[in-house]
Parts: structure tokens; sequence; C-alpha cells
């Protein structure tokens, strides 16, 4: 059975447009350009993990950096 990765704390720079994202198995990704709209609705998202990987992992739109 597969775990899932849990989104545990965000941060956004609305002057760069940097948004990191911190997951429960201690690993980060880093977004990059992210309109601040797309946070916006992060916040206000019920499910922020499902948020992620429906609006920001698959978009082309952003340059998508893995930090361990």
């Amino acid at each position: 059975m597969e775990r899932t990765i849990v989104v545990t704390f965000y941060k956004y720079n609305a002057t760069s447009r940097y948004l990191k994202i911190f997951y429960d198995d201690g690993s980060a990704d880093l977004f990059h350009p992210v309109p601040e709209f797309i946070y916006n609705n992060l916040v206000r998202s019920s499910d922020k993990t499902s948020f992620i990987h429906k609006y920001l992992e698959y978009d082309l739109n952003f340059k998508r950096v893995s930090m361990q």
C-alpha cells in the first residue's frame, strides 16, 4: 500500500513568486513562478495535498525543484 504524503507547512513570497511546500516525510518542493491567486486558493483549500497535486505538480507553467 502506498503512503500518502501530507502537506505540513507552506511558505509564499509574493515578490519573488516562490512557493515552498513541506511534507510530513521531511521532503519539500519549490515552485516558481506561482501567481498570488494560486497561493490564495491553496490557503483556502481544505485539502492542501490534493490542491498541490491538481494545480501545481503537473502544470507546465511552474518550475518544480525537489528539496530533500
